[in-house]
């Protein structure tokens, strides 16, 4: 009886054995190719995403190094604000635009104001200017340009200021006209970090104020001076 129940329970023991062996090959023969294939894909997958990486990343380096400067033709206009005229209580901007590399034509236009204890005044004005570079060094990354700017301006303007009268007493008197005046400036525009513009320039001309009554404040800076004007200025722009 022993000996029946041991040979039975071998018998049980070596079938199951048997058995797990066939389903483990058949796991293997089955399972393994599949995860075998489906690892090559997930392999090719990420190459195919690496090399999409990589291409993205060339063609985004690429397109910066090749973005136009201030010195390319993509790139032929320039706005512009002088920090020179702050300093005469007036805000000036302009627009230059470039017909050629070397010729352009610069529109300004500004307004001043100013009220204090004895002095009041208020005026606008524009002016044109037709620049000839007469050199220019194109860098990668910086440009120099020396140029001459034939220019007209006009400005109105109204102006009260205090005056001592024969009596002792200061009083207000009332003045309003017009300045016309043409002549030649001479400077050095630096353009740099792509876009950036600095215009340091002076030349000078001839002024007329037309109807200027009140002729106490002539100096050549004054906005009802007549006569030789020197110029001097600075201008920040940026190019688009």
């Amino acid at each position: 009886m022993n000996q029946v129940l041991f040979q039975t329970i071998s018998f049980l023991v070596v079938d199951s054995f048997r058995i797990m062996l066939k389903s483990h090959a058949t796991f293997y023969l089955v399972a393994y190719p599949l995860i075998n294939i489906g690892s090559k894909i997930k392999t090719i997958y990420m190459k195919k995403i690496v090399f999409l990486i990589a291409m993205i990343t060339a063609a985004y380096v690429s397109n910066a190094q090749t973005q136009p400067s201030s010195s390319s033709e993509t790139y032929r206009n320039i706005y512009k604000v002088s920090a020179s005229m702050f300093t005469r209580n007036t805000f000036q901007m302009g627009f230059e635009h470039f017909f050629t590399p070397t010729t352009s034509l610069l529109i300004n236009v500004g307004m001043n104001f100013k009220d204090s204890d004895n002095e009041r005044f208020w005026g606008f004005g524009a002016e044109a200017q037709l620049k000839f570079n007469v050199y220019t060094q194109i860098n990668p990354k910086n440009s120099h340009r020396l140029y001459f700017a034939p220019y007209i301006m006009n400005n109105y303007e109204e102006v009260e200021r205090t005056y001592w009268n024969n009596m002792g007493y200061d009083e207000w008197k009332t003045d309003s006209f017009d300045a016309v005046g043409t002549g030649v400036v001479f400077g050095w525009s630096y353009s740099f970090a792509n876009r950036i513009n600095l215009d340091i320039y002076t030349g000078g001309g001839i002024r007329k104020a037309f109807d200027a009554e009140n002729e106490y404040y002539n100096g050549i800076w004054d906005y009802s001076y007549s006569g030789i004007a020197p110029r001097l200025g600075i201008d920040v722009g940026f190019w688009f």
